[in-house]
């Protein structure tokens, strides 16, 4: 159905969109076969990936007309017009109840599913069940939505709609960049390595950015350049100040200066991770204004992967959502991790012999890993195993797990100081055209990695 052109990428899920588009459109074909058109479908997922286009397109599709109804009035006004929107489609029925955002009608969260507005729409759809009457519905999150809403008979198809990421990443930032006049030399699988894990607006939001880049330079065409300042200050939040600004001259053997410890810090993240998972390193900056010092490291899981694709049809909240998808995590990938997560702390000690203190998001992360490891997944022994549902672990057991994770973030410590040390010329090397970019690409890592001896290093 060319309706659904507009919506680039995700093949699968189109593909069931455009089946239940036509068992909409042509109901008397199926009908012939005794077979009952589904009842509803929920699309969910986070901002900003296209939900209510695909809604768009399915209505388009369907040749029915439709009956939007979104949050715009009062509670007590806006359950009336629940109502109305319900009656008005049964009467032009067959016909489409459209609800758009439906995780918003209510002023909740996951404890008050009992809302007015939940039940009030679970009772029209009942109402409407003997008529065609077919509810779509978009929801950013599932947890705050009743499981009797959610059920089979209200709506027959969930479907998850992910972030981009692998080659449908790549064909819609090329459909972005192909919008654009005057484009020199673009390079849309670096840029959706960048990208990865963002939302299509976002996708959308910084390809415009790097164009008001270049229209303020009065630039005749967009470049890479002004694709990676976009990324930069759009994704990554960093200041417009520092991309005009160049990198001050840094002694990187002064620890005492704020900007080596985050030079090494970012270098420390970036060694580890090309070690273990080469190739996984998209961008690393380092950066000074006004007195302050930031940087970060950012990775590139998906390297070839296309799971936003993947036809996913659920009831599940977006909570067990998570972790199945932490569970997909392989040993070694989890390992990785927490490696990578040590770097930064490790890299500083490991030059400078002193204590990073600015690292504890970066712990955080790793002891969260590390405890999911040995408690949940009873990598050090079942006398330590916690199932998360018994309310009765008692103190001792409790005390056990703790030391148990402490030990093995010790192990993972000094394996990444031996990594590092095994390593240490690409590690100066990093930090060294950091100090003089600021800002480092994947094809700037892979030019360093040329210039330097690698030593592989089992994770364990």
């Amino acid at each position: 159905m060319k309706e659904f052109e507009k919506v680039i990428g995700y093949n699968a899920i189109k593909q069931e969109l455009i089946r239940i588009s036509d068992v909409l459109k042509n109901n008397d074909a199926y009908k012939k076969l005794c077979v009952n058109a589904p009842r509803g479908l929920l699309l969910h997922g986070e901002p900003g990936v296209g939900k209510t286009l695909m809604a768009s397109c399915i209505i388009a599709a369907s040749g029915r007309k439709a009956f939007i109804c979104r949050k715009d009035k009062p509670n007590g006004d806006f359950v009336n017009a629940i109502k109305k929107t319900f009656s008005d489609a049964k009467a032009a029925a067959p016909s489409i109840v459209f609800l758009d955002d439906m995780d918003k009608f209510a002023n909740g969260d996951e404890s008050h599913t009992d809302a007015e507005e939940y039940v009030t729409v679970q009772a029209c759809i009942d109402e409407v069940r003997d008529s065609e009457v077919f509810v779509l519905a978009t929801a950013n999150s599932l947890r705050v939505l009743p499981g009797s809403l959610k059920r089979v008979g209200r709506f027959d198809r969930i479907i998850k709609i992910c972030n981009p990421d692998g080659e449908d990443a790549i064909r819609i930032i090329s459909h972005y960049i192909s919008k654009k006049k005057f484009v020199g030399d673009i390079d849309p699988i670096s840029i959706a390595r960048i990208m990865e894990g963002r939302s299509c607006a976002e996708l959308e939001t910084v390809i415009n950015e790097a164009g008001l880049y270049a229209g303020y330079e009065r630039s005749d065409k967009i470049t890479m350049e002004h694709f990676m300042r976009a990324c930069l200050h759009t994704v990554f939040n960093v200041p417009n100040g520092v991309l005009n600004a160049k990198m001050p001259k840094i002694n990187l053997s002064d620890s005492k200066n704020p900007m080596t410890k985050v030079i090494y810090h970012e270098a420390g993240h970036a060694t580890i991770a090309e070690v273990l998972k080469p190739g996984t390193v998209t961008l690393v900056s380092a950066y000074k204004q006004a007195g302050d010092t930031g940087g970060f490291t950012a990775f590139c899981k998906n390297l070839k992967g296309n799971s936003s694709s993947e036809l996913c049809l659920e009831e599940d909240d977006d909570y067990l959502n998570d972790l199945m998808a932490q569970d997909n995590d392989t040993i070694d990938e989890i390992h990785a991790e927490v490696l990578g997560s040590l770097g930064g702390m490790a890299a500083l000690e490991q030059r400078f012999g002193i204590i990073d203190t600015g690292t504890r998001s970066d712990l955080n992360r790793a002891f969260d890993y590390v405890s999911d490891l040995v408690i949940e997944n009873c990598t050090c022994g079942f006398q330590y195993h916690s199932d998360g549902y018994r309310r009765s672990d008692s103190q001792e057991l409790m005390a056990r797990q703790e030391q148990a994770v402490a030990a093995e973030m010790e192990r993972y410590y000094r394996k990444t100081k031996e990594i590092l040390a095994l390593n240490h010329e690409l590690l100066d090397a990093i930090a060294l055209e950091l100090s003089r970019k600021g800002v480092l690409t994947a094809a700037d890592i892979a030019e360093i990695k040329k210039d330097c001896r690698v030593v592989l290093v089992g994770i364990q």
